[in-house]
C-alpha cells in the first residue's frame, strides 16, 4: 500500500516534495507532530528535501553509518546522498548491494532505483522498482526511465496502468504530463528538436 496516499496524514507533506518545494518540506513541517508510524516517512521526505537542494552533505553528517545499519530506510538515504556527493563507482556499488539485500523496501526501491538510473543502470533499476507494491512514486520514476530510454510506449503503458488505480492522484497526472510532452515532440520532429533544447523533451 502507498504510504503517501490521499487519505493518510502524509499527504501534504509529499504534495509539497513532488512539487519541488523543497524548503517547505523542511520549514513547515516537524515530524514529531505526525503519528509514530509515520514520522520515519517524514524524515526521510525531509532528507530527500535536503539533497535536492544540494545539502547531501548535512545529511550525511545526520545519518552517520551506525543510524544507516539499523534501518534500510535510513541506510537508503545514506546511499543516496552518498552517491549525490560524489557520484563515484563506490557509491553506486552500494547502492546496488543494499537493492540486493532490502529490495522489498520502499525507500531502497526509490533511493536506490534512483542511484541506479541515474548512473546509467537503467535496467537494474527497473528491475528493482518493478517489486514496489502500488507505489506512485516508483511508477513516476518508472515513467521517467522508460522516457529517458526513449520507450514512450513502456512509459504509456505504465501511466495507463496506474490511472486505473490511482484514478486522479497527483503523480499520475504529472507522469502522463511526461509522456504527453514526448508525444507532442515526436509528432513535431525536426521542430521537437528545439523543445529538446529548451528542456521540454
Amino acid at each position: 500500500m502507498d504510504p503517501f496516499s490521499s487519505d493518510g496524514e502524509l499527504v501534504n507533506i509529499h504534495t509539497a516534495f513532488i512539487q519541488g518545494q523543497y524548503q517547505l518540506v523542511l520549514s513547515d513541517y516537524d515530524s514529531s507532530d505526525f503519528s509514530e508510524s509515520n514520522r520515519l516517512a517524514v524524515q526521510i521526505l525531509q532528507h530527500r528535501a535536503q539533497i535536492e537542494l544540494g545539502q547531501a552533505s548535512e545529511v550525511l553528517s545526520t545519518v552517520s553509518a551506525s543510524k544507516a545499519s539499523s534501518s534500510p530506510d535510513l541506510a537508503a538515504v545514506r546511499a543516496y546522498a552518498t552517491f549525490a556527493s560524489t557520484q563515484d563507482d563506490a557509491s553506486v556499488a552500494e547502492a546496488e548491494k543494499l537493492a540486493e539485500a532490502q529490495g522489498d523496501n520502499l525507500t531502497v526501491q526509490l533511493l536506490c532505483g534512483t542511484v541506479l538510473a541515474r548512473a546509467g543502470k537503467q535496467e537494474q533499476a527497473l528491475q528493482l522498482l518493478a517489486k514496489h507494491q502500488g507505489s506512485l512514486d516508483a511508477v513516476a520514476l518508472i515513467v521517467q526511465i522508460h522516457l529517458s530510454q526513449n520507450r514512450t510506449d513502456l512509459a504509456v503503458k505504465e501511466a495507463k496502468g496506474a490511472r486505473s488505480f490511482a484514478q486522479d492522484a497527483l503523480l499520475v497526472n504529472l507522469a502522463e504530463s511526461w509522456v504527453g510532452i514526448r508525444q507532442v515532440c515526436l509528432i513535431l520532429g525536426g521542430n521537437g528538436r528545439r523543445l529538446v533544447r529548451m528542456g521540454t523533451c
